[in-house]
């Protein structure tokens, strides 16, 4: 039934799912041409939003930043963790008129570890919250998690046991299972959450997170 009701409101408010929000600011002309370089010329939904996709997860690189950064700006930066990265994706997404939404999660903290310094580590809740985008194509939603891009695949997850997989448009494509606690859900907007202000983290903890990855991709 859960399915079910989002396809109804898919039908009854589908316009929430390819408009804007304060993060999400798909009037910006950076995000319009950006989706627009991404989709030109081609034909089916499924072939723009594997394009967008592709462009999120390897040319906009895992790092850290506040939540509540607006897309374009994670846009500018080239980098952002799962809220930004989602946030882009979803942008450019709607830019090209492509419904597309968050999945919200519950996870275990555990899949942060091998990428933050120790006492940041310490910080993060036992559960924390990760998000993804949800496409809606050939009427129904398919995850597509454009959070992790290979450089940090490679350099991290890959002698876990943990898949990299290219998306297709069909299958959903997820966090791994063994870090998922619940799923919480697919939402339009989640503006309320990601404006809060943080926990912890604070520019000082962004910029040695940053740094930390950065040795990780062999970059310092």
């Amino acid at each position: 039934m859960y399915f079910l009701d989002l396809f109804y409101n898919i039908i009854k408010n589908g316009k929430e799912y390819i408009s804007p929000t304060k993060v999400c600011d798909i009037e910006n002309v950076d995000l319009k041409m950006r989706s627009e370089i991404l989709t030109k010329n081609i034909n089916t939904l499924e072939e723009k939003a594997i394009n967008i996709f592709n462009f999120v997860r390897e040319q906009v690189k895992y790092g850290f930043d506040y939540p509540y950064t607006k897309a374009s700006e994670t846009l500018k930066k080239g980098y952002g963790n799962c809220f930004n990265k989602s946030s882009l994706q979803i942008s450019l997404l709607r830019c090209a008129e492509i419904y597309s939404g968050y999945i919200v999660y519950l996870i275990k903290k555990d899949i942060f570890k091998p990428i933050v310094p120790p006492d940041i580590y310490q910080l993060i809740s036992e559960s924390t919250i990760h998000v993804s985008t949800v496409v809606y194509l050939n009427n129904t939603w398919v995850e597509c998690d454009a959070t992790i891009d290979y450089q940090l695949y490679n350099a991290v997850y890959k002698n876990s046991g943990l898949e990299y997989e290219q998306w297709d448009g069909k299958k959903n494509l997820t966090i791994s299972h063994d870090f998922i606690i619940e799923q919480q859900g697919i939402y339009s907007n989640i503006d309320l959450f990601l404006l809060n202000p943080p926990k912890f983290w604070t520019d000082e903890l962004f910029q040695k997170a940053n740094e930390y990855l950065n040795k990780i991709r062999g970059l310092l």
